[in-house]
């Protein structure tokens, strides 16, 4: 029968409960919503903040005569509603063991590589060596440069004039042209004697007693007077051979680009047959016009005609 009563009252009291929902209505006689809070009267009702749901509290004691009812019915001696609960011994906590706490281990260093090693002990650079080695390929630029180039060796008819030279007029002119008992021809003298090429070869075939002593030879701006001493050389060399001497001695000793061009275009024109230089000049017959027409083939820039 408590049961029955205790669940008729809960039931009423739920349906009691404002919907959480539903908006308050306002009482505005007293100032006051349905659920007692008071109203801003300086604040529009659409502007009000409704309250939140509210909850009934049970008392205890009907709580306990519930769960009592509820005890018999299931058949259970039901406890008194008012007798307190009986008290809960306390049981003491055991206590807990010390432990010491240990350190963790040392993990051992991992080993160095050989090289790693090597390059910690190895000995470094000193910073002014550093900056040396930075400048060392300019001054390697700059060193070659001042270097001289060796001579570029002669081929064709220019080494056969080479080999002449050596072996019959160093003796006089020195081997590299610089004189003795003949004149110097090193330095461009030889140019500034004979700027052109045919009254050298004539000079060379018929000599001293050719010209004949005591009558100029080469540029007349020169002033050269024949004295003697100087052998013609007709009756010995080929005419190739008294070519090639002379175009050596103004390449070499007179740096004459011409005489390197005229070689070059006497050795093709020789190729091709167009030139016989095989045979031997007459001294004493011999002239320059005679000699440029032997050389007609070639052409004057010493290119072929």
């Amino acid at each position: 029968m408590i049961s029955s009563l205790f669940n008729t009252w809960a039931q009423g009291a739920r349906t009691r409960q404002p919907a959480a929902n539903l908006p308050s209505v306002p009482d505005r006689r007293f100032g006051l919503t349905q659920h007692g809070r008071r109203l801003d009267p300086n604040t529009p009702p659409h502007r009000q903040t409704p309250p939140g749901p509210t909850l009934t509290e049970i008392p205890e004691h009907l709580l306990k005569r519930a769960k009592a009812a509820k005890a018999k019915a299931a058949g259970a001696d039901a406890p008194a509603a008012d007798s307190p609960a009986a008290p809960v011994e306390a049981v003491p906590a055991a206590p807990v063991a010390e432990t010491k706490s240990t350190p963790p281990a040392e993990i051992p260093p991992e080993p160095v590589a050989p090289y790693m090693a090597a390059a910690d002990v190895r000995k470094k650079i000193p910073w002014w060596a550093a900056g040396a080695l930075l400048l060392l390929p300019i001054w390697a630029i700059s060193y070659v440069g001042t270097l001289e180039r060796p001579p570029q060796e002669a081929t064709g008819i220019l080494a056969e004039g080479q080999h002449i030279y050596e072996t019959r007029c160093a003796s006089c002119h020195g081997a590299n042209g610089g004189g003795g008992s003949g004149y110097k021809l090193a330095d461009g003298e030889v140019l500034i004697t004979f700027p052109t090429l045919e009254p050298m070869i004539e000079w060379l075939a018929k000599g001293s007693a050719g010209i004949g002593l005591g009558n100029p030879y080469g540029d007349p701006a020169r002033g050269r007077i024949v004295a003697g001493g100087m052998p013609g050389w007709a009756d010995i060399l080929t005419t190739e051979e008294l070519i090639g001497v002379v175009l050596h001695e103004r390449a070499a000793f007179g740096g004459s680009e011409e005489a390197l061009l005229q070689a070059e275009a006497i050795e093709y024109a020789v190729e091709m047959g167009e030139l016989d230089l095989q045979g031997h000049l007459d001294p004493s017959t011999l002239t320059v016009a005679e000699i440029q027409a032997i050389l007609a083939a070639v052409g004057e820039d010493g290119s072929d005609s």
